[in-house]
């Protein structure tokens, strides 16, 4: 009877050690909110012509929102000497 008793206890100590642990080796989920906002990236191709707007996301870097704004108005421009630039420009940031 003894050894019966001794071994519930034992399993029952495993059991709750196992339960009891289960959350030491999850991740714990961090609350990352994104920045879905935009401000509008405004430009002209000519002086004088008509004003261009592009929304470019707020959660970039500085030298991203300048990337993004080069190839905004690139492609925009249709500058199509720079294309491949502004491309590298865009692609080296999120």
């Amino acid at each position: 009877m003894k050894k019966k008793f001794m071994l519930f206890l034992l399993t029952a100590s495993i059991s709750l050690v196992f339960t009891g642990c289960e959350g030491l080796f999850e991740e714990e989920e961090e609350d990352m909110v994104t920045d879905n906002t935009t401000y509008n990236y405004k430009f002209t191709c000519y002086s004088g012509g008509p004003i261009y707007s592009v929304p470019i996301p707020n959660r970039l870097s500085a030298s991203c929102k300048l990337n993004w704004e080069y190839y905004a108005r690139t492609y925009g421009c249709n500058d199509a000497n720079n294309f491949a630039t502004a491309e590298a420009k865009k692609r080296a940031c999120p």
